[in-house]
């Protein structure tokens, strides 16, 4: 057996791998929000012209920005007034 390999004799991965994979996880959300967030920027929050130039759905850019907790500065002021 390799001294390099972090599986044991059923096939699961170390304890080590779990942080890895949180970690991983974690840098994609960033990266995702950032790039997310400087397409509604460039596109002055107009949410479908942002969504075409990521080339992802609507419905999916939608779900990003709550996963993200990306709101448009003020809004949500302007829910709770009404």
């Amino acid at each position: 057996m390799s001294t390099l390999s972090s599986n044991n004799s059923n096939g699961d991965m170390g304890p080590e791998a779990v942080p890895f994979r949180k970690r991983v996880r974690e840098a994609t959300r960033e990266i995702e929000s950032q790039l997310i967030l400087e397409a509604l920027e460039k596109n002055r929050w107009h949410r479908r012209r942002a969504a075409e130039e990521l080339r992802i759905s609507y419905r999916l850019l939608m779900y990003k920005m709550k996963n993200c907790n990306l709101r448009e500065i003020g809004q949500s002021s302007r829910s709770a007034a009404s």
